[in-house]
């Protein structure tokens, strides 16, 4: 027979088993209780809108930036913004910085989505827009790297932001 000690009235071997049950019961109603992540509304509404504007970005990438310029072989910020509208969303915005500055809403930066229009004041008189993409970043024709991606909270662009806009006409309600 086994010699099994005694512990206020119970045997070892009930407490050890209790302390095991307990143990196993935690971690299964843990287990049960957690939640797997799920992306919110947002993030999976713009999935498709971020697609696009990524594809578009990779038949664009490395174009020169050339003032004045509309074609792959050179452009400017102004026209890459409204190619990509007119190529991605068929939607029609003004050709200059300034007329699409002027276009639809005005939204927080926190409230940036993909597609929105980020304007920056480079200069005195130098407006500069790019599109946001999600994760911090924007497309847009740098003057010094041509087509590229940069991001909203690199020093310098936060130093230069200037307004979000979300363009009247951009469904992505």
């Amino acid at each position: 027979m086994m010699n099994i000690k005694n512990v206020k009235g119970k045997p070892l071997l009930y407490l050890r088993g209790l302390g095991i049950g307990i143990i196993l019961n935690t971690m299964l109603v843990g287990c049960a209780s957690h939640k797997p992540y799920t992306h919110s509304p947002d993030e999976v509404a713009y999935v498709p809108v971020k697609n696009q504007l990524q594809a578009h970005y990779s038949r664009w990438n490395g174009t020169p930036y050339k003032f004045g310029g509309n074609s792959q072989r050179g452009i400017d910020c102004s026209a890459f913004v409204a190619r990509t509208y007119r190529e991605v969303f068929d939607l029609y915005l003004p050709r200059t910085t300034k007329g699409q500055a002027n276009i639809g809403e005005e939204v927080s930066l926190h409230a940036v989505r993909p597609g929105d229009l980020v304007l920056f004041k480079t200069g005195f008189k130098n407006r500069h827009v790019g599109i946001y993409v999600g994760n911090q970043t924007f497309m847009h024709a740098s003057s010094s790297k041509g087509v590229t991606k940069s991001r909203l909270d690199n020093p310098y662009w936060v130093d230069k932001y200037w307004k979000t806009i979300r363009p009247a006409d951009l469904l992505l309600n």
